[in-house]
């Protein structure tokens, strides 16, 4: 019976907030539950439930339990560093008679959205020339952000230069100057609430960074609809690194800055890219083989020559060009179509189905570099880590300077604390970003 109602309670908080018990822990949901029910002196655990299904504020004071504000001023850093290139190199140039908008969501207690605020700060705009919304679910929180005073753990980066600029510290504990301060605006939302911020207007710069990780596929795909509609068309996004793989929507894409995981909407009209387009494009490029793309050279030519009528002589004997091309353009005809099949699974969160297309293409297709990536995008999002680290591994060899796939593995390899190996590809990454 017990166990009847913890599923239920799961269950409630899955569809509140979209957590996923599977990640979260039945363990620590439980531990929470004990506490709220010793504070609210419920005797049992059939009316605590009860008072849950018919009281917000006790769902809110179960939330506020199982939240982990575990955040830092400028954390990752590489995010920051990419968004003040961004407004030099960009925004100024192009759009500084604009007021620039942007959305921290979650905003735990404010380490990110004032970190973008200085950010912006420092690279040029003035307070009056930017907005910043900061979200979060829980009050606790929010609380403690627009107090904006801070201890030393909040304080972990190397570069400690901004401290010392826009901090006062009395007493051991940091307080945040007020032209920081008054930069963001503060507001409690649900990200898969169907309102989130239905009243605001779109968003130049989203970061919503290590909040997909914990959610359940449903929400998942719930999330990034909205982020997606609350988003201008080539507006910016920032995802945490370990949810790149949730992000496989084709109206995105990556902004080749190592470790920022900043990605740009690009509108659907103007910008439609499936693997079709990826091969013939990525077919120029020197970091991938010959063999990843499934074609020889001699196809390669044909396929750049399909509108002409050569004849190809070798040994003597002539062969029409066009019987290989109509060949080879229906090989990559039925590649597109498996794979952009599974990345539409992949994109309306049914993971299962999407692994079974690609590993199913791959047993006939074992050297295509591209459903390598995809399978193990597809995996990262079902939590599997080995098997994603196997498949970015078998693209890498296949393709030894691909970036997806090397972002990915480095990723991976902090993840499970190999530092050496992963200090050792974030080397090939720089080296490609200079080549």
């Amino acid at each position: 019976m017990a166990e009847i109602i913890q599923a239920q309670i799961e269950s409630l908080l899955k569809d509140k907030i979209g957590w996923s018990a599977s990640i979260l822990g039945s363990k620590e949901i439980s531990r929470a539950v004990e506490k709220r029910m010793i504070a609210g002196n419920f005797p049992h655990l059939q009316t605590y439930l009860q008072q849950l299904q018919i009281s917000p504020p006790e769902i809110d004071a179960l939330i506020e339990l199982l939240i982990v504000p575990e955040t830092w001023f400028f954390r990752d850093w590489e995010p920051f560093v990419f968004l003040e290139h961004y407004i030099r190199s960009e925004w100024l140039l192009k759009q500084s008679y604009r007021r620039l908008r942007v959305l921290s969501v979650p905003c735990s207690s404010g380490e990110e959205p004032y970190s973008i605020a200085m950010s912006l700060l420092n690279s040029g705009l003035m307070s009056n020339q930017f907005q910043i919304d900061a979200v979060d679910i829980s009050k606790i929180s929010l609380n403690k952000a627009r107090e904006a005073v801070y201890s030393q753990n909040s304080f972990r980066v190397k570069n400690l230069e901004f401290q010392s600029r826009y901090f006062t510290k009395s007493d051991n504990r940091y307080h945040l100057q007020d032209s920081v301060k008054n930069a963001v605006n503060f507001i409690q939302g649900n990200l898969v609430d169907r309102n989130f911020l239905r009243d605001k207007n779109p968003y130049d710069i989203i970061f919503c960074r290590n909040v997909l990780i914990y959610f359940d596929d449903l929400a998942r795909v719930k999330a990034m609809e909205t982020l997606n509609g609350l988003l201008r068309n080539e507006g910016l996004l920032f995802l945490g690194h370990a949810e790149k793989g949730q992000l496989l929507d084709s109206s995105f894409v990556s902004i080749k800055h190592p470790f920022a995981f900043a990605y740009r909407k690009i509108e659907k009209n103007n910008y439609q890219l499936n693997f079709s387009t990826c091969l013939e494009k990525k077919t120029k490029l020197p970091q991938l083989s010959e063999k990843s793309i499934g074609v020889t050279k001699q196809n390669q030519v044909i396929v750049n020559q399909e509108n002409q009528n050569s004849v190809a002589v070798f040994g003597g004997e002539s062969t029409t060009s066009n019987q290989e091309t109509i060949k080879t353009k229906a090989s990559i005809q039925q590649e597109s179509s498996y794979l952009e099949k599974a990345r539409k699974l992949a994109d309306s969160g049914q993971l299962n189905e999407a692994a079974n297309i690609c590993e199913t293409y791959l047993k006939k297709n074992s050297v295509c570099v591209e459903a390598y990536i995809l399978l193990g995008e597809v995996y990262q999002g079902k939590g599997m880590e080995k098997q994603a680290e196997q498949c970015f591994q078998k693209a890498i060899y296949l393709a030894p300077n691909n970036y997806d796939a090397l972002l990915h593995l480095t990723l991976l390899t902090e993840h499970r604390g190999d530092t050496a190996k992963a200090a050792v590809l974030r080397q090939r990454i720089q080296r490609l970003e200079k080549s």
